[in-house]
């Protein structure tokens, strides 16, 4: 299921990170009060805590890196960082000058692996900037070892007076800031928009089961909106 009615196509997104990248971290920083980071990191204590086999890892939709920098130190052999944007590209490489990190601009519908390759993916406030979803998911999955995790912290969708109160936040003041300090005339209020236009968590979820995905875990960040989502590839000789 997918409510997409604004425009995800690859040009556009790759355009309006590529304006938006020289500001990118600072305003996510300042607009999440820097809780973004403890979410971040968190992730990577569930990996250690549930001793996932971390060798090969793939950031997708990566940006400018504050997901794969944390991600370096469950100490992978090898991080494949993709996404649309060489200036967001450009800015992770000079952020993380590390021989681990291999950097590759690219869409996620058409990944440059083989099948089988992953331990990990994840996916940091990306995933509803997919052009297609599920198409992306299925990708996605091609590159995952049998039994790999797919890591999902994203915005969803979400309903009640707690989100009337964030999306005036989210939806105005945000987007005034936002688009005035990145000199961007609509970055801001796409974001906004990709939110509001997208799943829910729950629809999110149910896409990734009948893709092929098990959930194991989904962890509530802040009001039911921002989530993170812990999903296993069904192992080989199962129905998918």
């Amino acid at each position: 299921m997918e409510h997409v009615k604004i425009d995800k196509s690859k040009e556009k997104i790759e355009s309006m990170f590529d304006e938006i990248a020289p500001t990118y971290d600072r305003l996510n920083h300042l607009f999440t009060f820097n809780i973004d980071t403890k979410w971040r990191r968190e992730i990577v204590k569930y990996i250690t805590d549930k001793n996932i086999a971390a060798g090969q890892i793939l950031d997708v939709a990566s940006g400018t890196g504050d997901l794969t920098m944390e991600l370096l130190r469950l100490n992978p052999v090898k991080i494949s960082s993709v996404d649309l944007s060489a200036k967001m590209l450009k800015i992770q490489r000079d952020k993380i000058p590390d021989k681990r990190l291999e950097l590759i601009q690219s869409d996620v519908s058409c990944l440059p692996f083989g099948d089988d390759t992953f331990d990990i993916v994840t996916i940091g406030f990306g995933v509803r900037n997919f052009e297609n979803l599920n198409e992306s998911l299925k990708e996605i999955k091609r590159v995952m070892k049998p039994g790999g995790k797919l890591i999902v912290l994203e915005m969803f969708k979400t309903y009640g007076i707690r989100t009337d109160l964030f999306n005036l936040y989210f939806g105005k003041v945000m987007p005034f800031f936002g688009n005035r300090i990145s000199k961007s005339k609509y970055a801001y209020s796409y974001l906004f928009k990709s939110v509001d236009k997208f799943l829910s968590a729950a629809e999110f979820i149910s896409d990734c089961q009948r893709i092929g995905f098990e959930l194991e875990y989904k962890k509530n960040n802040f009001i039911g909106i921002v989530n993170t989502v812990y999903l296993t590839k069904h192992t080989a000789g199962s129905a998918f």
